[in-house]
C-alpha cells in the first residue's frame, strides 16, 4: 500500500509539472529558432503527461482500449523528439522537414503490428486481448523494438553531440560558445532516463508484481528530479544554448570530401602550405587577432585573406590543433611574458586574463594549466 501511495504521488508530480512545462513552452515568446526546439520538448513533456495520466484516471474512468494503446505507444516518439530538440537547439538554421517523417517509422510499425488482432476488432476480442496482453507475440515485438529504438537514438544524441563539440573547438576561440557542459548534463540524464526506461520495459514483461512496482516507482521519482532540473534551467538560464550554422563542416569531412566547394590544391603542396602557415602566424602576431575574446575562425580567415575552410583545414589539420587551442597558444604565451614582466608585478591576474583575450578566469586557468602545467600564481612566484 506504501508503494502504491509514493507512485500516485510522484506521478501526480511529475503530469501536472510536464503539463506546466509544457504549455510555457508552446507559449514562450522566443527567437525564431528557439521555437522550434521549444516546441519539440514541449511535445515530449505532453506525450510523457499523456503517458503517465492513466495512474490517474485508471480507478474512476474506463477508457476504450484503443485509446489505451496509443496512449502507450506515443511513447516511441520520445526518442526522436528528444533527438531532434537536441539537433534543433545546436543548429542555427534548423528547419523540420519530410525527412524527418522517417522517425514516425517505429510508432508505424507497431501499429501495423497490432491491427490483425487489436485495431481491426471489436472492444470485446480486444478485451480478450489485453487479459493476456504481455503473452502475444504483438506485445513482446513492440517491446523490443521500444528498446531498440530507445538505443538507437541515445547513440545518435551521444554521436551528435560529439560532433557538435568538434565543431566547436574547429571555430571558435571564445569559451562562451561551449554551451556543450549544458549539453552533456542533460545527456547524461537522457541516458539515465532512457535506461530507466529500458529496465522499466523489460522488468514489465519478465518480473514480477513488486519489481514492477519498485521500477515504476523510481523511474517516475528519477522523473520528479528531471523535470525540476528542466524548469530550473528553463527558468534562470533562458539562452542555454548558442546554435551554430550547419554550414560548419567537420575538418576531416572537409578533406576528404571532394564535393565541397574547396580547392584542395591549394593546401596540397607542402612547401606552399608551410608559406600559409608563416603567413598565417605572422598575421596572428603583427595584429594581435588572438586579442579579440570572440575570434572565430571565419574573423580570422576574412583578415588573413583565405577561405574559411581553406583556413579551418590548415588549422586543424596541418597545424595538428583545434582552433580554439591554437588561438589560446598565443594569448598563453603573452600571459606568460605579463607574468615574467618585473614592471608588470602589480598586475592582478583577473587583469591579465582579459587582456590576452580571455573572457573568463576559469577558461584561463584551464587553458594556463594545460600550456604550463602550473596555475599563473604558481608560475608567477618562480621570478
Amino acid at each position: 500500500m506504501g508503494q502504491d501511495f509514493i507512485l500516485e504521488k510522484a506521478t501526480i508530480i511529475v503530469f501536472f509539472i510536464a503539463l506546466v512545462l509544457a504549455l510555457f513552452l508552446f507559449t514562450v515568446k522566443s527567437k525564431r529558432h528557439n521555437k522550434v526546439s521549444n516546441m519539440l520538448m514541449g511535445l515530449f513533456l505532453l506525450i510523457l503527461a499523456i503517458h503517465i495520466s492513466v495512474f490517474l484516471y485508471s480507478d474512476y474512468i474506463r477508457t476504450p482500449l484503443i485509446f489505451e494503446q496509443l496512449r502507450d505507444q506515443f511513447m516511441l516518439f520520445s526518442g526522436p523528439l528528444l533527438y531532434l530538440y537536441l539537433i534543433s537547439s545546436m543548429y542555427l538554421d534548423f528547419k523540420l522537414n519530410r525527412r524527418h517523417l522517417l522517425h514516425i517509422i517505429p510508432f508505424v510499425l507497431v501499429i501495423i503490428i497490432f491491427i490483425p488482432r487489436f485495431f481491426s476488432v471489436d472492444e470485446t476480442d480486444r478485451m480478450v486481448f489485453y487479459q493476456s496482453y504481455h503473452s502475444h507475440l504483438e506485445a513482446k515485438l513492440y517491446a523490443f523494438l521500444n528498446m531498440v529504438t530507445i538505443s538507437f537514438y541515445l547513440i545518435l544524441m551521444c554521436l551528435e553531440l560529439k560532433k557538435y563539440k568538434l565543431i566547436l573547438l574547429e571555430n571558435y576561440s571564445d569559451k562562451r560558445y561551449f554551451n556543450y557542459r549544458w549539453l552533456n548534463q542533460l545527456t547524461v540524464l537522457l541516458v539515465l532516463l532512457f535506461i530507466f526506461s529500458f529496465f522499466r520495459t523489460a522488468i514489465i514483461y519478465f518480473g514480477n508484481r513488486e519489481e514492477i512496482l519498485n521500477i515504476r516507482i523510481f523511474h517516475t521519482i528519477y522523473l520528479v528530479l528531471f523535470m525540476s532540473w528542466l524548469i530550473l534551467k528553463s527558468l534562470y538560464s533562458p539562452e542555454i544554448f548558442r546554435a551554430v550554422d550547419t554550414k560548419h563542416k567537420l575538418v576531416k569531412n572537409l578533406y576528404l570530401n571532394n564535393s565541397q566547394n574547396i580547392n584542395l590544391n591549394q593546401v596540397s603542396d607542402q612547401k606552399e602550405i608551410q608559406e600559409k602557415i608563416v603567413r598565417l602566424r605572422q598575421h596572428i602576431e603583427i595584429n594581435q587577432s588572438f586579442l579579440n575574446s570572440t575570434l572565430s575562425i571565419k574573423e580570422l580567415a576574412n583578415s588573413v585573406g583565405m577561405e574559411t575552410q581553406e583556413l579551418s583545414i590548415l588549422i586543424n589539420r596541418y597545424i595538428g590543433k583545434h582552433f580554439f587551442d591554437f588561438i589560446n597558444e598565443y594569448r598563453i604565451e603573452m600571459a606568460i611574458k605579463i607574468l615574467e614582466d618585473p614592471n608588470r608585478r602589480s598586475s592582478h591576474v583577473l587583469e591579465i586574463l582579459y587582456e590576452v583575450g580571455f573572457n573568463s578566469k576559469s577558461s584561463f586557468h584551464r587553458a594556463f594549466r594545460k600550456y604550463t602545467r602550473k596555475t599563473p600564481k604558481d608560475y608567477r612566484a618562480k621570478f
